[in-house]
This record gives C-alpha cells, structure tokens and sequence, in this order.
C-alpha cells in the first residue's frame, strides 16, 4: 500500500514483551482469548471485546485511525467503535468492540456465483458511504496533499532502496513505464479509502457484508486508490490468505466482480489513465516487496507482468 504510516519491521518481534503482553491481554479480556493476526500489530480476540497492541514503543498515536472511525455508520454494516485505550510498558494499545461474523476468506469458496455478486455490490455500496464520511484529517497521520507528488516520491524512495537488489534491466524498464504512467498522476478530489480491502478484513453472515474492520491504513486518497488492493488481492489472492487455503485460491478471481467498485472509483477516468494510475502504484509495491525480501522468481515473474502493462487487464 503506498500510504501506511505504520511502516515497521515486522521479523524483529520482542516475543519476551510479547509473552508478558499475552498475558495482561488475556487478564484485560478476562476470559477465553483468540490470537488474531495483523500485520505489525498484536491482536487478541475476547468474548465480546478485541485488543490490539503495537509491538514498538514509544508511539502513543499508533492508534488514532481508530478512534477517528469510530464514529463513522454504514447501513447494515459494523465497524469498530473505541471502548478504551491506554499504554503497556511504553506500546499503544486499544480495545474495540468484537463484530459478529465469519472471515470472508472461509464463506467466499462456498458462496454461488449470485451470491459472490451480491456479496460484491454490497461492498461496493458500502464503500459509497465511507467515502461520504469526513474523519478528523489530523488523526490519519498520512499526508493528503499532492497525490501525484506523494506517489513520485513513494516511487523514488522504492527505487533507490533496491538499487543493489534488483537486476539492471529492471531497474531501466522500471523508471521508464513509471515516467510514462505518472503522465496520468492528475489530482482528483479525496474521498476516505480504506486501503486494506481484502476478504480478511470483511465480516459476512449468511453470505451476506455485516462488518468491515481494521482501519489502520484508512487516508484521503482520489477514490481510484480503493481499487488498489482490491486488484491486487483479486489478482493473487494465495498470497493472502492463510496457509491452510492457499490451494483453495490457487487461482485469480474473476475480475468481472470489481464491475461495482471500478463504476465507483474511476469517476471520469479514461482505460488508460486508470490502469496507468493502478500500474504506477503496483509497481511501488512491488520494489517494496524486493526491499524486504529480496529478489526472487516469482518477483521477476510479478514485475513482468506489470511492466507489460497489463497489470489491469481485464478491470478496464
């Protein structure tokens, strides 16, 4: 994701810290307790009630994207609202009021093709009143000014960071399809993104949307950006989900069900300029990815497919 002020490096847990956080989690929730998952964040699942920590210390706005959603309402949808916050040993922590529902990830593979649709346009019109809500912008923590400029820099950085990981010609042919798809970089007006839309963080019930969750990386963003991990958990979703179901989505999605969210997205975008803007942010997420895992096959195999330019075949 180009926005995530929560940057960290997540293979340097503190588990000693961990194990004590454990242990004041389950005495909090006093009760049974779950060990959700989240990237960058310890996450405890009550009865009633979720925890979530942040594993650094010394960041006491660490969940302020929280608090700043927690007013916002959907229609027939829950999303957490904040029962407390507080500090352990220097590390933020919040609780959140636990949403009934089952992880879209295990209802998807059993749902008909109609109901895949409904579960979709749901979403899609979900998705229309969180871009209606205005959160306090000082509680995001992310830059909303000058998204082209943003995305030129995000680009930037990703590129030297990699410099001495990835091969040459990659590198030459990286810098080139950008300067061709930054041309299509025009502001646009901000709405609210949430930026992480993939099945494990929505709640469904009776094949049908009940909740949405984990708002870290919500920004004001031009409403193109929505589609952004959209696409990208559409294209691969095995990278995704837990081991246990990656046979299950060993194949792409069909991208026909974005229909809904590109009609709300792309607002009076041509093909071109939309899939130029999405293969411009994949490819930032691509370098990041070699940055911290270095250079693989399946990366090389990845960044051909986005420098072809065919990244949003099939959406547009």
């Amino acid at each position: 994701m180009l926005i995530n002020p929560w940057v960290r490096n997540y293979e340097k847990d503190d588990h000693v810290a961990l194990a004590r956080v454990r242990e004041w989690a389950a005495n909090k929730l006093d009760g049974p307790v779950d060990y959700g998952f989240g990237y960058g964040t310890w996450v405890f699942i009550g009865t009633e009630t979720v925890i979530k920590i942040d594993p650094e210390v010394g960041r006491p706005e660490r969940f302020s994207h929280e608090l700043a959603m927690s007013d916002l309402s959907i229609p027939g949808v829950a999303t957490p609202r904040v029962l407390e916050t507080g500090t352990l040993e220097g590390r933020a922590w919040v609780i959140l009021n636990r949403i009934e529902g089952l992880i879209a990830y295990n209802v998807w593979p059993k749902l008909t093709d109609p109901a895949q649709r409904r579960l979709t346009v749901q979403l899609a019109e979900a998705l229309a009143h969180l871009q209606q809500f205005t959160p306090d912008i000082a509680m995001l923590h992310a830059a909303s000014e000058n998204w082209p400029g943003q995305v030129r820099i995000a680009f930037n950085r990703a590129l030297r960071a990699v410099d001495a990981i990835v091969p040459g010609r990659v590198l030459t042919q990286s810098q080139g399809a950008f300067a061709q798809w930054a041309e299509a970089l025009d502001e646009r007006p901000r709405v609210l993104c949430h930026g992480d839309l993939w099945f494990g963080n929505l709640l469904v019930d009776d094949g049908g949307l009940v909740g949405i969750v984990d708002f870290d990386r919500v920004a004001m963003a031009p409403p193109d950006y929505e589609l952004d991990m959209l696409l990208r958990f559409w294209r691969y979703p095995w990278n995704f989900v837990p081991e246990q179901l990656e046979a299950t989505y060993e194949l792409p999605l069909d991208l026909e069900l974005l229909a809904p969210f590109v009609e709300l997205c792309r607002g009076d975008l041509s093909d071109e300029a939309l899939s130029s803007r999405l293969s411009a942010l994949e490819l930032i997420y691509r370098l990041n990815l070699v940055n911290r895992f270095g250079w693989s096959d399946q990366h090389a195999e990845m960044f051909e497919l986005v420098l072809s330019g065919n990244w949003a075949k099939g959406l547009v």
